[in-house]
């Protein structure tokens, strides 16, 4: 074996060749490569390890072709197996940046690594195969060529891959850039060849071709170049159908994604809300679902379990319907509750099937909301049910009828009211059950509520055993659609209000003290009668009655003795009363009898009777009681008089009765008409009198008996109108009867201070002035206010006032007291006028707070020849025990007054002056006293 220098024989033809089969199977590797970035393909791995396979062997085979374009005269021969860990390591270098390329996600780092381990195997291949030769190698590490090989390996297989993985971000790679890259990687790998054989040294040696595991250089490279050429051949030939069954299988998954993208279109502007879920996690939800879900974008529920929005009630039924969906079973749509991002409630119907979603398992679930609906569904059913409770609970009777009247449902109550089984109530209409006189009026407001127009009315209905129901009724159209389809009906039984209503009508026009008719029963009653006696001509009597000194029975026995009273006349008067008359009490002891078709004579008879009946003694929890009573009767048969005219007539005969002694009755007569027509026309001049300035003030002295000195004067009112002088006897009576009195009182009272204050300086008149005050004003309310406003108006004193009552104020003791203290408390001094009549008692003279007692004049009239006045004088002076000034009144004689002298007391009457006019008082007081 020689040890010279290996000669090198350059042939340039198989340099250009290995150039080319560097390109070819760089081109042919990327094409392969390609295979991997298709992400929708399968079977990846086969595409790897067949463009490792092309990328190592093209790579291993265009490094021999090169060494034997360098040294074609000199055979070499090689190790076996480092030629195969050559081509392994090209292998392992190439997969190892393909699979790089191939792992999720492609960054520039695995780029740029990818690009690393191609230039490793490119630089490893070279440098053991070179190792490989069997001929003295030696690498000149030194060499600006060794660092050059691995430098162009490296740098320019990065830059290749890089230009390739860009190509791929396009939509599409042309075979002109696939070329492009393969050249510039070819080129690497020839160049990195070049340089690095250009790096190697091989020493000249002799050869020994007796080693059997050799192989020479020249059947190398040409097993190497045809079989490189047919793994190309094959691969270009397989990557060429599987580009046209790929570019197919695009062209079909690019409809396919087209279509997805219309159906994903169609959802988004669906009405309805749609989710996409996997069975676990929510995939996709169209617009609307954000809305019915309460979420602001998709983000906030993709991702989420589909199961955390399903109600815990409702979950199990979900899973299991999602089960079935995955085993392809068909499930129908349910309805279930959902909670939403506002966490409240609603309704949905969910309708699912299977679908495929980014060719993958998934399920589509269509949901409509159907929260109103069931709303509206709860509220209808609910009406339903309050329906049914008013109808089947209502106390009333409740039923439908149908437009014939019969009747097609009802309630329990008809029948158990009526006593009808429910199956023959069925075949029943109104007809059988009204009684007969209200079925007319029935019929109409059935017909009209046929009408569509509601009726209520009142009617008697007729039970099955014969009872008459009266009951209230109300008719309502059934309206269907617009149309009046049938009537319902509710009916109250108004038994119960009927007899309260009775009752009530009895207690309004019954008087509860005696059970007679009462004043308002009266008053309907008599108007009813004078139309019907207007119509047939006939005659009526009204009997006004009221019983004499009724007052005292209550003042002296006590209110309830005075109710038993009442009741027991009452049952009297009844007694004395034809079948046809009718009796009413009025108020307090005042009764009113009416006679119809009556004659004079028969009313005057029956007057006599009551009289007769009554004036029978009655006893009263052993009090007997002689009742006397005056009757006033009124005839008509004309009746040109209105009604109250007619009962006044009555009245003001009753009143002539009483002012005749008392117990007897009185006829309306034209001299009692004239009379009434006088009280009518004072009644209506007095209300003018104050206005007309026609009242005026009289004085009468009030004189001391023993020296004749002017101690007093009392003012008496006095009324001459334009149609003549009118006595105070007539007119008080009306002012007090009309209420007038109070006004005129007022009047009185500004006019005595007046003349208090006029007087307060004159040497005889400067007395005290006495008014008069009647009942009604002294129980004015307001009457001691008004008092003591006229006194401070006119800035008098007020013990020149003094105020005169009668007997009668005093009954009412504690109210009285209570007045008369307040107005002696501000110095006014308080009479009392009239004592002797009426009911006097000595009593209230000996304890009641006043200053002055006036006697009546009864008293002192015949004194000189009646012991037993004289005597009733002496006891009154003598309960006042001298402390109260005494007046008598009505003294006119010499006489009365010489037998006065023997008490201390005042003297007023005619005797000393009769009433006069303030001007002529003024004269007439000069001469008293003289």
């Amino acid at each position: 074996m020689s040890y010279g220098m290996i000669q090198a024989a350059f042939n340039p033809l198989l340099a250009i060749f290995s150039v080319f089969i560097a390109v070819i199977s760089s081109y042919t590797t990327l094409v392969l490569v390609e295979r991997i970035f298709d992400g929708k393909r399968s079977r990846k791995m086969s595409w790897i390890i067949s463009g490792t396979l092309v990328m190592g062997t093209g790579i291993f085979s265009m490094h021999f072709i090169a060494i034997i374009a360098f040294h074609v005269d000199s055979p070499m021969t090689y190790n076996v197996s480092l030629l195969f860990l050559s081509y392994l390591s090209a292998l392992l270098s190439a997969f190892a940046a393909f699979y790089i390329l191939y792992a999720d996600p492609l960054t520039k780092a695995k780029i740029v690594l990818s690009g690393v381990m191609i230039g490793i195997g490119i630089i490893l291949l070279h440098y053991i195969a070179t190792f490989a030769t069997h001929e003295p190698v030696q690498i000149q590490y030194q060499s600006i060529y060794f660092f050059l090989s691995i430098f162009i390996s490296i740098v320019f297989s990065i830059i290749s891959i890089v230009l390739f993985a860009k190509m791929k971000e396009g939509p599409h790679i042309s075979n002109v850039n696939k070329g492009l890259v393969a050249i510039v990687l070819g080129l690497t790998i020839s160049i990195m060849h070049f340089a690095g054989i250009k790096a190697t040294h091989f020493p000249e040696q002799n050869h020994d071709h007796s080693l059997n595991n050799e192989i020479d250089t020249f059947t190398l490279g040409i097993l190497l170049s045809c079989s490189t050429l047919i793994i190309m051949i094959i691969a270009l030939f397989t990557a060429f159908h599987d580009y046209r069954a790929l570019k197919k299988s695009k062209r079909l998954f690019n409809q396919i994604k087209e279509s997805e993208e219309r159906y994903r279109h169609l959802v988004e502007l669906s009405p309805q809300p749609i989710v996409v879920h996997d069975g676990q996690e929510i995939l996709f939800v169209n617009e609307i679902c954000l809305k019915i879900i309460h979420a602001t974008n998709k983000d906030e529920l993709i991702g989420k379990s589909i199961i955390e929005f399903i109600l815990p009630q409702y979950r199990a039924v979900v899973e299991d319907r999602i089960q079935k969906l995955q085993n392809g079973e068909q499930v129908k749509s349910m309805e279930l509750q959902i909670m939403t991002f506002k966490a409240s409630i609603i309704d949905v119907e969910i309708a699912g099937i299977g679908i495929r979603y980014d060719n993958k398992a998934a399920f589509q679930l269509v949901l409509r909301d159907i929260t109103e609906q069931k709303k509206v569904k709860r509220e209808l059913a609910e009406q339903k049910q309050r329906y049914r409770s008013l109808f089947e609970y209502n106390p009333d009777l409740v039923f439908s009828m149908n437009p014939q009247g019969h009747y097609t449902e009802f309630n329990s109550t008809v029948w158990d009211m009526l006593g009808y089984s429910k199956d023959d109530s069925l075949q029943m209409s109104y007809h059988d059950v009204v009684d007969s006189k209200y079925l007319d009026i029935t019929n109409e407001n059935f017909k009209k509520a046929l009408e569509g127009k509601p009726q209520k009315y009142e009617i008697e209905i007729i039970a099955k055993n014969g009872e008459r129901i009266p009951i209230n009724v109300t008719n309502i159209p059934i309206i269907v659609e617009g149309m009046v389809s049938g009537v319902f009906g509710i009916a109250k039984d108004m038994s119960k209000e009927k007899a309260a209503l009775k009752k009530i009508e009895e207690l309004a026009y019954t008087d509860q003290l005696t059970g007679l008719p009462n004043r308002t029963w009266f008053y309907n009653y008599i108007s009813e009668v004078v139309e019907k006696t207007k119509v047939h001509q006939q005659t009526i009597a009204i009997l006004s009655i009221d019983f004499d000194n009724f007052k005292n029975v209550n003042d002296t026995l006590g209110h309830n003795i005075g109710d038993l009273f009442l009741r027991r006349v009452s049952e009297r008067l009844i007694k004395c009363l034809r079948k046809h008359d009718k009796i009413a009490r009025i108020g307090g002891d005042e009764f009113i009898i009416i006679l119809e078709d009556v004659t004079e004579e028969e009313a005057i008879q029956l007057a006599k009777l009551i009289l007769k009946v009554m004036n029978q003694t009655m006893n009263l929890f052993g009090h007997e009681i002689v009742v006397t009573l005056s009757i006033g009767i009124s005839i008509h048969s004309d009746f040109k008089l209105d009604l109250e005219s007619m009962i006044k007539q009555a009245d003001l005969a009753m009143y002539l009765a009483k002012e005749q002694r008392k117990n007897n009755y009185q006829l309306f007569t034209k001299e009692l008409n004239e009379k009434v027509t006088r009280r009518l026309k004072l009644e209506r001049s007095l209300r003018k009198a104050i206005k007309q300035k026609e009242l005026k003030l009289y004085y009468q002295p009030q004189v001391d008996i023993q020296t004749g000195k002017l101690l007093g004067i009392e003012a008496l009112l006095r009324w001459n109108p334009s149609f003549g002088f009118v006595s105070p006897n007539e007119f008080i009576p009306i002012a007090e009867e009309t209420g007038l009195i109070v006004q005129i009182g007022e009047w009185v009272m500004n006019e005595a201070c007046r003349k208090i204050k006029q007087w307060e300086k004159h040497e005889l008149l400067n007395v005290p002035i006495s008014i008069n005050v009647s009942v009604r004003q002294f129980r004015d309310s307001n009457f001691v206010r008004k008092v003591k406003e006229i006194i401070s108006k006119e800035k008098i004193n007020p013990k020149f006032l003094e105020i005169e009552i009668t007997e009668r104020v005093m009954f009412n003791v504690e109210e009285s007291s209570e007045s008369i203290k307040d107005l002696r408390e501000f110095g006014i001094m308080v009479a009392i006028d009239d004592f002797g009549v009426g009911y006097s008692s000595l009593y209230l003279i000996a304890n009641l707070d006043y200053d002055t007692l006036k006697i009546d004049k009864s008293l002192i009239d015949d004194l000189l020849n009646n012991e037993r006045k004289m005597a009733i004088l002496s006891a009154i002076i003598d309960a006042t025990n001298n402390h109260k000034r005494i007046i008598i009144e009505g003294i006119e004689t010499k006489e009365q007054v010489e037998v006065l002298k023997n008490f201390s007391v005042i003297g007023q009457g005619y005797f000393f002056s009769h009433p006069l006019p303030a001007k002529e008082l003024e004269l007439k007081v000069k001469q008293i006293g003289r």
